[in-house]
C-alpha cells in the first residue's frame, strides 16, 4: 500500500509526532522531579529503613497522638522510606510515619 503524501497528511503526522515527544518528555520531567523529591512510588530515589526496636508505632502523621496509631514494626522489620523527616518522624508512605530515631538506613539513600 502506498501513501501519497500531500501536505494536509504531512502536516497531521509532524504534529502527531511532536505532540508524542511532548508528553514523553514531561513524563521524563515528572518522573525525575519525583526522585528529587522521594516520591512515595518504588524509584531509585527512596530509601530502605529497619525497625531497631520491638512495638514501634508506625503513625498516620509526623506526632505522637494515642489515636493516630495506624501500625507497628519489630526489631528487624524493613520498609520502604522516603528521605522526608518531618519532627523527628521519618515518612515510610502517604499517611504513614515512624520515629527517625528508632529506624535506621539499610539501602538506597537515606
Amino acid at each position: 500500500m502506498k501513501i501519497k503524501w500531500t501536505t494536509k497528511r504531512t502536516l497531521i503526522t509532524v504534529a502527531l509526532l511532536v505532540g508524542v515527544l511532548w508528553l514523553y518528555a514531561m513524563g521524563s520531567e515528572k518522573r525525575a522531579e519525583e526522585g528529587k523529591d522521594g516520591g512515595t512510588s518504588s524509584n531509585g530515589s527512596q530509601c530502605r529503613v529497619e525497625a531497631v526496636v520491638d512495638g514501634l508505632n508506625v503513625r498516620s502523621a509526623p506526632t505522637v497522638a494515642p489515636n493516630n496509631v495506624v501500625g507497628e514494626m519489630n526489631r528487624g522489620d524493613q520498609s520502604d522510606a522516603d528521605k522526608t523527616v518531618e519532627q523527628g518522624f521519618r515518612k515510610l508512605a502517604e499517611d504513614r510515619w515512624v520515629s527517625a530515631e528508632f529506624v535506621r538506613a539499610v539501602s538506597g539513600d537515606c
